[in-house]
């Protein structure tokens, strides 16, 4: 406790000089106004857009050009077409993959419509193990030797 007393007066009888270097934060600014650029019709942003309107004009006037104010198809469309597929080669297309969904469905519904073979289980199947061999009569029991019980 006495510590905490000593460094409180210590800071309180300290030079001011002193104080302000200990700040625990910076203040490098000399004056509070910031300055700005000077700012002009010199940018990049205007240089870039006037470059675009310039560009966007040129493309116009081609495109009309080549397409003779605009009675024929442009041939970017012309390079689309050709490469396109026909119409009816898309419709047989499309029907043969619908033949064949339709197929798939109806494997689907037989196979979920299919049922397993009942198995028949046996409560004790280990009561096939406990006859005695000795002393059977003839033809009231039948040979299990090579009979092989599931249990599962």
């Amino acid at each position: 406790m006495a510590s905490r007393i000593l460094s409180s007066t210590r800071l309180v009888r300290a030079p001011l000089t002193r104080q302000i270097t200990r700040r625990n934060f910076a203040s490098d600014a000399k004056d509070a106004s910031p300055k700005f650029a000077e700012e002009t019709f010199n940018g990049n942003i205007w240089r870039n857009t006037v470059i675009a309107v310039i560009a966007g004009v040129a493309i116009y006037r081609i495109d009309q050009h080549l397409t003779n104010q605009g009675e024929e198809k442009h041939p970017f469309t012309k390079w689309i077409e050709y490469h396109m597929e026909s119409s009816e080669d898309m419709d047989k297309f499309n029907q043969q993959k619908l033949d064949d969904a339709s197929k798939l469905a109806e494997y689907r519904l037989v196979v979920q419509e299919a049922q397993r073979a009942p198995i028949y289980r046996l409560r004790n199947p280990e009561s096939f193990e406990r006859g005695s061999p000795r002393g059977l009569i003839t033809g009231q029991q039948v040979d299990l030797s090579d009979l092989k019980v599931r249990s599962d």
